[in-house]
C-alpha cells in the first residue's frame, strides 16, 4: 500500500538543490493564497503528501484535514499515516470518518457526487473552526487533462476544466505533472500511499489515466500542457460567459420554491440560455448533464419535466418553477397545507382555494403544498397571497395609471414611485408630449429629481435599457408587472441589475394585449 521510501537518485540532484519546484510553487502558493492558516486535503496519496512538505517548506502556517470515506477496509490506515505525516511536518491534524457508500445507498444518489460534496463539507467546517484563509488540493497537471477530457466525452462540458481557485478552494499544485511530484517525495525519501482502486478500469477516469494517456503522451507528448492551456483560456472565458449567464436568472421571490422568470431565459441566445439552466441544475445539487438541461428548455416551452431528485420542472405563466417533492416543501410554524373543500374569506364573498391559486399562477403540483392558515374549510391568511401585500395594492396603483395611459391613448404603462412615506404615481406620456422620452419611469424621475434615491418604482411593463440606466443611477429598485419582450433591459438586452419581475403579471399583460388589439383593429378599419 505504501508507496516507494527509500531515498532515490535524486537525492542531493541540482533541481531538489535549487529549489525549482519548491521556488516555483512557493510564488503561486503567494499569489493564490497569500494569508495564513491554510487547510490542507490531504489523502495520503502522492500528491497530498507532496503538498503537505512544499508547504512545509514554503514556511507557511496550515492545518492538516483528512475525510476517511469509509469504502475500504485498510482507509483507518490511510488515516493513521496522515496523522503521522502532520506530526513530523508539525501541523495540527484533524479527521473524520463517514460511511460515504451507506449514506449513498440510504439517499439513492451517486456514490462520487456524494463522496466529493461530504469532502467538501468537511474541510468548509474544519476552515471555519481554525479561522483558515484557504483549502489546499492537491489537483495537478494530469488531474486537469484527465478532467477536462473525461468531461467532453461525458457531454458536461461546462467548466471544463479544474479551476485554479474557487472560493476557499485553492489548487496551486494543478501546473504540476504527477511524476515531478512524486520525483519530489522520492528525492526527499518520503513514502506515501497508494489507493488500489486507482487501478480499476471500470472506472472512466483510471481508464484515461491508465490507457488513453500514455498512448497519447506517446504521440503527443505535450499534450497535458496544451491541454492546461486550453482550459486556462477557458476559464477565462468561461467566467465572463457564466456572468452573462447568471444574469438572465431572474428569482420571482413571489413563490418559496425555486422559481425564475421564463421571459428572459427564453430569449436568450441558446448558448446562454443553457448557461444558465445548468446553473440551475447545480443550484439543486445535480450534475448538469446535456439530457437533464434539455429537460428544462422543454420545461420553459410548456412541456412539464422531472428531475433526479423528484424535483417537477413547470413553467405557469411567465414562471419556471422547480418544485421539490411534498416532504421536502416547507411548512412554517402555525400554517397547515390546503385541504379539500377550502375557501378563502374574501370581504364580499367567498372564493374556491385551489381556484384563487391559480389566478396568483401557482403551478398545480405545488398548490395541494402552500402553507395556509385558518380552521379547515376556511381560509384566512395564504402565505404570501392573501391578505394581498402591500407591494401587489402598490403595483395595483401602478395598473390604474396604465389605464389612464389605455384611455389617452398611449402605450398603457403605469408606474408608482415609494420613496419613505411618499407615493407618486404617473403614466407614459410619450404621444400626449410628443416626447420619445416620456416614460413613467422617466417622467417620475424627472419629478423627484435627487429625492426618487434609494426609492422603489411599481411598473406594469419591465424598464427599457433607457429607463433602467436612469433607475440604476438613481439607485431605485424596480419592480415590474410584466417583460417587455421588445424592449426590455433585461429581457432583451440581459442586464436585471436592481430588478424584481412577475407581481401581478396576467393583468398587466392582458392590458398591453387589448390595447395592441385595438391598434391593429384601428389599422385594419382605417
Amino acid at each position: 500500500m505504501g508507496g516507494r521510501s527509500e531515498p532515490s537518485a535524486l537525492v542531493g540532484s541540482p533541481e531538489l538543490r535549487d529549489g525549482g519546484l519548491e521556488a516555483a510553487f512557493g510564488e503561486r502558493l503567494q499569489r493564490l493564497a497569500p494569508k495564513d492558516p491554510l487547510v490542507l486535503a490531504v489523502s495520503g496519496g502522492g500528491d497530498s503528501v507532496a503538498l503537505a512538505h512544499l508547504v512545509a517548506r514554503a514556511g507557511r502556517r496550515a492545518v492538516v484535514a483528512h475525510l476517511d470515506h469509509g469504502l475500504r477496509p485498510d482507509s483507518p490506515e490511510d488515516l493513521a499515516f496522515v496523522r503521522a505525516l502532520a506530526e513530523r511536518l508539525g501541523f495540527p491534524f484533524f479527521a473524520e470518518r463517514v460511511e460515504v457508500g451507506r449514506l449513498a445507498k440510504e439517499r439513492g444518489e451517486n456514490l462520487e457526487a456524494l463522496a466529493r460534496e461530504v469532502r467538501y463539507a468537511f474541510l468548509h467546517r474544519v476552515a471555519k473552526g481554525v479561522g483558515a484563509k484557504a483549502i489546499l488540493t492537491a489537483h495537478t497537471l494530469d488531474d486537469q487533462a484527465e478532467t477536462l477530457l473525461l468531461k467532453l466525452l461525458q457531454g458536461t462540458a461546462r467548466g471544463l476544466g479544474i479551476r485554479e481557485k474557487e472560493g476557499l478552494v485553492v489548487r496551486p499544485l494543478l501546473p504540476f505533472p504527477r511524476e515531478e511530484l512524486r520525483a519530489y517525495l522520492e528525492a526527499l525519501g518520503e513514502a506515501w500511499r497508494e489507493d488500489p482502486t486507482n487501478q480499476d478500469l471500470s472506472l472512466d477516469r483510471n481508464y484515461l489515466r491508465l490507457v488513453v494517456f500514455p498512448l497519447l503522451l506517446k504521440r503527443f507528448p505535450r499534450a497535458r500542457e496544451a491541454l492546461f492551456r486550453f482550459a486556462k483560456v477557458q476559464e477565462a472565458e468561461d467566467a465572463l460567459l457564466e456572468r452573462e449567464a447568471q444574469a438572465r436568472l431572474l428569482p420571482d421571490p413571489r413563490f418559496f420554491v425555486p422559481a425564475y422568470r421564463a421571459a428572459p431565459l427564453l430569449h436568450a441566445p441558446e448558448p446562454l440560455r443553457r448557461r444558465a439552466l445548468r446553473q440551475v441544475l447545480e443550484a439543486l445539487d445535480l450534475r448538469p448533464e446535456h439530457r437533464l438541461v434539455l429537460l428544462l428548455e422543454e420545461a420553459l416551452k410548456g412541456k412539464a419535466g422531472t428531475l433526479p431528485g423528484g424535483h417537477t420542472a413547470r413553467r405557469q405563466g411567465g414562471t419556471l418553477f422547480l418544485i421539490p417533492p411534498a416532504p421536502r416543501v416547507p411548512l412554517p410554524p402555525g400554517f397547515r397545507r390546503p385541504a379539500p373543500g377550502d375557501h378563502l374569506a374574501l370581504p364580499f364573498g367567498r372564493k374556491r382555494l385551489v381556484e384563487f391559486l391559480a389566478e396568483r399562477g401557482v403551478p398545480r403540483e405545488l398548490r395541494p403544498l402552500w402553507p395556509v392558515r385558518g380552521e379547515e374549510g376556511r381560509v384566512e391568511e395564504v402565505l404570501g397571497l392573501f391578505p394581498p401585500p402591500e407591494e401587489a395594492q402598490l403595483m395595483g396603483l401602478a395598473l390604474e395609471e396604465a389605464r389612464r395611459a389605455f384611455a389617452e391613448g398611449e402605450v398603457p404603462v403605469g408606474a408608482v414611485m415609494v420613496v419613505g412615506e411618499e407615493v407618486h404615481a404617473d403614466h407614459n406620456r410619450v404621444e400626449a408630449t410628443k416626447d420619445p422620452t416620456a416614460h413613467a419611469e422617466m417622467l417620475l424621475l424627472r419629478r423627484l429629481g435627487q429625492r426618487a434615491r434609494g426609492g422603489r418604482l411599481y411598473v406594469t411593463l419591465e424598464p427599457c435599457r433607457m429607463c433602467h440606466h436612469a433607475l440604476l443611477e438613481a439607485g431605485v429598485e424596480v419592480v415590474y408587472g410584466t417583460e417587455n419582450l421588445k424592449e426590455g433591459a433585461l429581457t432583451r438586452f440581459g442586464d436585471g441589475r436592481g430588478m424584481r419581475g412577475g407581481l401581478r403579471e396576467g393583468e398587466c399583460a392582458k392590458l398591453l394585449r387589448d390595447f395592441f388589439a385595438r391598434l391593429r383593429e384601428g389599422c385594419r378599419s382605417g
